[in-house]
């Protein structure tokens, strides 16, 4: 996921001297984040450098657009998944089966066990 830099950027320089893939990019002092260079520092680091070391905490953000685009695609594969013959709906609608029949099973087990042992009231 790709970071960007905001306006809350006070230009300090820091993330611009951490970041190991060099997708920080500075024009005129003001910085931007090369999209097709950063990968969040995966490899490298376990979080974001930029992110990390900014002093405001929001100079530098994930990218938003990029977010909500990896949500509905998530989303959509989640739900064509559901939509699918091969969904695990069936596997729901087995599973009621089964235990369905084995609770009726057994329902019916005990009242052959009751009337059974049930004495006979003599009919006046």
């Amino acid at each position: 996921m790709a970071y960007t830099i905001t306006s809350q950027c006070v230009g300090c320089d820091r993330c611009y001297s951490q970041c190991p893939t060099g997708a920080i990019q500075r024009v005129d002092q003001q910085y931007w984040i090369n999209p097709t260079l950063c990968n969040s520092c995966v490899g490298h680091y376990s979080v974001p450098q930029c992110a990390a070391s900014c002093p405001t905490n929001s100079g530098c953000i994930p990218d938003a657009d990029e977010y909500w685009t990896r949500w509905f695609a998530r989303y959509s594969h989640l739900v064509s998944r559901l939509r699918s013959p091969h969904s695990q709906s069936a596997y729901w609608e087995h599973w009621f089966d089964v235990y369905s029949d084995r609770l009726k099973a057994q329902f019916q087990a005990r009242a052959a066990r009751l009337s059974e042992a049930a004495p006979a009231v003599p009919v006046a």
